[in-house]
């Protein structure tokens, strides 16, 4: 009998296995390389993205924002400067999160759940949902000879300014900058005051403007691709914990919201007919703590909403009072 033969067989095993392992490895290797391209892939999108925006906003008029220096920010708030991963992964996430929200309140199949509610006012498709502290919303409008780039440029202007974001939101009584990513990307925190047993309502998040492609069903069942730009806000996370309620030096309760939302508007051309119009998109997510405020915050943000079309309207009609003009007609993935 061959004792050689007893002794390679092990080998051969020991060989085997070890190459499976390395093979194995090899895969998640590949795997792992796959992802980083992706996530290199979507930085460049972003940047190019962002880039693209910047030269298009460049003209507009440099404003004066109220800062907190980092400090005091990592102090008060527990916020630490964001890299550009963090930004980038950011956006993401906002991609993610209006994307669950557009699929549930708005799928094409339009079947929803009784806790969504639909109406329309005011040319709007409105779709709203709570469940507990959560609030989550679509509101979409179909617009004629809209300029895109105006609309944007003032709401991004609007937003980023105290005393303008307050025309929207009545109840904001903090927004400061924390820290300036790109000339279209900020990191702000923002207190928005409230009537109930939590008196003020504190959330940080990066504000970002960037350009964006969108598809919109027809009712033939085709889709039309939308160009034009998301505004997004999405929370960052901070030293305290989300779920965390203190109080300031005058004893009033301060709890954190968490915030997902985006503001999009689109050019679409229906190339079959000719048809050309302006889509305008709200949607997002937010937690206020309990029942009670996510209710009040969905009568808000509504409201907020037609704030913004009385002052639209306004701007392209400045000889025109509006209530909420009937003459602002009307009639899903944003990818950078």
């Amino acid at each position: 009998m061959d004792h050689s033969d007893e002794q390679g067989h092990p080998d051969l095993a020991a060989l085997a296995k070890q190459l499976g392992a390395e093979k194995l490895l090899l895969r998640s290797m590949l795997k792992q390389k796959a992802a980083w391209t992706l996530q290199i892939q979507r930085v460049l999108d972003f940047e190019a993205s962002s880039l693209a925006a910047t030269q298009k906003f460049q003209s507009a008029v440099e404003v004066q924002l109220d800062t907190v220096d980092e400090v005091q920010a990592e102090k008060e708030l527990g916020f630490h400067p964001l890299t550009e991963w963090d930004l980038t992964r950011t956006i993401l996430d906002n991609k993610r999160d209006i994307r669950h929200v557009e699929n549930r309140l708005n799928p094409p199949s339009g079947l929803v759940d009784k806790r969504t509610h639909r109406m329309q006012a005011f040319g709007w498709d409105i779709i709203q949902r709570v469940e507990g502290s959560v609030m989550e919303f679509v509101f979409l409008k179909k617009f004629t000879n809209l300029n895109v780039l105006d609309i944007m440029h003032k709401t991004w202007t609007n937003d980023i300014q105290l005393s303008r974001f307050k025309t929207v939101k009545a109840e904001t009584s903090r927004l400061e900058v924390l820290q300036q990513m790109n000339p279209n990307a900020y990191v702000f925190v923002r207190d928005v005051d409230s009537p109930s047993d939590i008196s003020i309502f504190r959330s940080v998040f990066v504000h970002f403007l960037v350009e964006a492609t969108k598809e919109f069903s027809c009712s033939d069942g085709s889709t039309l691709t939308g160009t034009g730009y998301v505004l997004g806000t999405q929370s960052v996370a901070v030293d305290y914990p989300s779920d965390s309620i203190h109080r300031d030096e005058a004893g009033r309760k301060i709890a954190w919201a968490d915030l997902a939302l985006t503001t999009e508007a689109y050019d679409v051309e229906n190339a079959m007919t000719g048809e050309k119009y302006q889509q305008v998109v709200w949607a997002g997510r937010t937690d206020y703590c309990t029942e009670e405020d996510a209710q009040r915050n969905a009568a808000d943000t509504l409201q907020g909403l037609l704030r913004w079309d009385e002052d639209r309207c306004a701007s392209t009609q400045p000889n025109v009072t509006l209530t909420f003009n009937p003459s602002c007609n009307n009639s899903h993935s944003y990818v950078k």
